[in-house]
């Protein structure tokens, strides 16, 4: 954790309302939302500090370049909106967290505003006062009214007829609480966290046509060592990482480029997180076939999971740590042998950040496998958008998703299903 700031003219209106909210940000809401609010602290002298766990040099708006102003205005724009559909969302469930999160803000002031490896932290994004003259508001937020406040009543001590009700009602308390415990085991899915859900109907993944059975669909995770790089770094940063000698990566490991390359969120966490929104979307009439990779010397085929076995699906995609080489051609290869593909339809989706790294051609196997098994699709998800595994899509007739966006990687991950698995696709 990081000090972007330290104000001596300033405090908070409401010293509990910060951890207030932001527990309930961090409960409710994806990291990228929670790492968008900067920590408040008082330090030494009760001057007000502002942290963050973000890691990187902290730049303040008016210090960009346009371009740069544009890319964190646009990812600022984006992570309001996302929390906006959120509380929205809660609202609709009635859930009473939603009021308290109508608090913070919705268009903050840029003033307020830094970049930290390229992702926006806020600070100032509650009700400040001025040290010198308490009275005064600070005026770069919009301070909510708040509440009349209400004294304490002395409770007068029960009537002997207030008594004998309590235990009556006893059991009748016990009993809700038993049932509101069931209905949350028993429905849990209605009750998981929104963020981690897909938004909308279930993907029409599989066939209608009850005599067609639904396509086989495996998935191949990556999980090479480059997975646990930020999710914004760059091809030139990557090269630069990766082709400087073990013992100087280790030398450097205090290097600011270095610390922003393997800050949060990683490749590997994002892809974790859109992995379980995909897995929870797809029809329940397809099960999932996943491999993943265990350094160039294998892969591995997790297994193909069924409707029923999807949250031990999406709990040991979670447990998956990123390490070694990238054999996505022999993943290929593995991935193929477990679908039909000749006359059944089949699907792969490669969730990957780049090319084989294990000196095998990708795209000569994509051919291979498409002069054997032409009904056969590989769609490329792409979160490097290196555009190094395009081949792999283009012998195959699918397509390729690319994108360094944590917020979009979900829906992308949906839609490069939805392309090769939909209704019009059984039909063709």
């Amino acid at each position: 954790m990081q000090r972007v700031l330290r104000e001596e003219d300033l405090t908070l209106a409401e010293p509990l309302q910060p951890e207030r909210l932001q527990k309930l940000v961090y409960r409710y809401c994806p990291p990228s939302i929670g790492n968008l609010f900067a920590l408040p602290r008082v330090g030494n002298a009760d001057a007000l500090e502002w942290w963050t766990e973000l890691a990187g040099q902290p730049r303040h708006f008016s210090e960009l370049p346009a371009d740069g102003q544009e890319a964190l205005t646009q990812r600022l724009n984006q992570r309001l909106l996302a929390l906006g559909n959120l509380i929205a969302e809660l609202e609709k469930r009635g859930e009473t967290a939603a009021a308290d999160l109508r608090e913070l803000p919705t268009s903050p002031d840029t003033s307020n505003l830094y970049a930290v490896n390229g992702e926006p932290l806020l600070i100032r994004w509650v009700p400040m006062l001025s040290a010198s003259t308490p009275s005064h508001v600070y005026p770069t937020t919009s301070p909510q009214p708040s509440p009349t406040a209400i004294k304490p009543t002395p409770s007068a001590p029960l009537s002997p007829r207030r008594r004998w009700v309590i235990p009556l009602f006893l059991p009748l308390l016990v009993g809700l609480l038993l049932l509101g415990l069931w209905l949350a085991f028993t429905h849990w899915e209605r009750f998981s966290l929104i963020w981690q859900r897909s938004e909308g109907e279930t993907l029409p993944f599989a066939c209608r046509n009850d005599d067609t059975p639904p396509p086989e669909f495996v998935t191949i995770f990556d999980t090479s060592g480059s997975m646990n790089l930020n999710i914004h770094t760059s091809m030139e940063d990557e090269l630069w990482f990766y082709n400087m000698p073990d013992f100087l990566r280790e030398l450097r490991a205090n290097d600011p480029r270095i610390q922003r390359m393997m800050a949060e969120p990683s490749r590997l966490t994002v892809a974790q997180h859109a992995f379980s929104d995909l897995v929870q979307a797809i029809d329940p009439n397809v099960d999932i076939g996943l491999v993943t990779y265990q350094g160039c010397e294998a892969t591995i085929v997790q297994g193909v999971f069924s409707a029923e076995q999807r949250p031990k699906l999406i709990e040991g995609v979670h447990r998956l740590a990123a390490n070694d080489g990238t054999p996505l051609a022999a993943s290929l290869l593995q991935a193929a042998d477990m679908v039909d593909g000749k006359v059944r339809d089949a699907v792969i989706l490669a969730f990957v950040d780049g090319a084989d790294g294990c000196d095998q051609n990708q795209c000569a196997i994509a051919q291979d496998i498409a002069s054997r098994q032409p009904r056969l699709r590989v769609n490329v998800v792409d979160i490097s958008n290196s555009g190094l595994s395009n081949c792999i899509a283009e012998q195959t007739g699918g397509r390729v998703f690319g994108s360094q966006d944590a917020e979009l990687i979900s829906i992308m991950l949906k839609d490069a299903g939805r392309e090769t698995l939909s209704e019009d696709y059984c039909n063709g």
